[in-house]
């Protein structure tokens, strides 16, 4: 999926001809990625199970994946391919993914993951023991800032430079 489109550089103004598709985030089309991300997140609850509870063990995971992924996807900007020439560094990665386009399989997917591990930390262990609100809020911050109406939306200006 390598198409080109003349954009302009906000570091320099100039007109780039011909820049290839986001090669920061177009491996994340493949299904390969898919199944990489939810084996990694399968081994990180069976690694946490080993010396916990099981069922708390989703809660561990799901806090820690919405920590990971919100830094990730929501706060680090830019790209690291040097031929981008600085068109995406005003840009978070979440928003880079298939170059903005709202309603993709690959947003959808990333945007189920958490849900679903809302699900699992909230239906596998005792709710005494789980943190519920705790739980919520990771999976709505996560929710909302996924939605298409925060794409380059900064809130109160954080993290805008």
């Amino acid at each position: 999926m390598t198409t080109t489109a003349v954009v302009t550089s906000p570091r320099t103004g100039v007109k780039l001809a011909a820049v290839p598709t986001n090669r920061n985030t177009e491996w994340l089309n493949q299904k390969a990625a898919w199944a990489f991300y939810i084996i990694l997140i399968l081994l990180s609850w069976l690694v946490i199970a080993s010396w916990t509870d099981p069922g708390l063990a989703w809660t561990y995971v799901h806090l820690g994946h919405g920590a990971i992924t919100y830094f990730l996807l929501h706060w680090n900007k830019g790209s690291p391919i040097q031929d981008d020439q600085g068109i995406y560094d005003s840009m978070t990665f979440w928003e880079q993914i298939d170059d903005g386009v709202q309603g993709t399989a690959t947003r959808k997917f990333f945007t189920v993951v958490p849900v679903v591990l809302f699900l699992l930390a909230s239906h596998a262990t005792d709710f005494r023991r789980q943190p519920l609100g705790l739980n919520l809020l990771v999976v709505v911050v996560l929710t909302i800032a996924k939605t298409s109406r925060m794409h380059r939306v900064r809130i109160f200006g954080i993290n805008s430079d």
